[in-house]
């Protein structure tokens, strides 16, 4: 199977988690964010928001830098995850 087509499907796998749903969604309106931005944005704890974004880290779906002590995620191939969002 095709690298991107693999990624696809195990982003569509996440996002049957409603909060997984909705970061991947908020980041792909945005550019990078904190957990805590992102936590106030889709209105749900830090710690949650962490763990979420810990299985989309592991699904090589978003990725991290640190900023400081913040971390700032961002989509990792935001091209491939808008794509699978604009066909849901």
């Amino acid at each position: 199977m095709e690298e991107h087509t693999y990624r696809q499907s195990r982003l569509c796998r996440l996002l049957g988690n409603p909060v997984a749903f909705a970061v991947v969604q908020l980041l792909a309106e945005n550019k990078e964010l904190n957990p805590s931005q992102i936590a106030r944005a889709v209105g749900r704890s830090v710690q949650r928001v962490s763990t979420v974004l810990g299985a989309l880290r592991l699904a090589d779906v978003v990725r991290y830098d640190t900023d400081g002590k913040r971390n700032r995620y961002r989509l990792k191939h935001p091209r491939d995850v808008r794509r699978v969002l604009d066909s849901l």
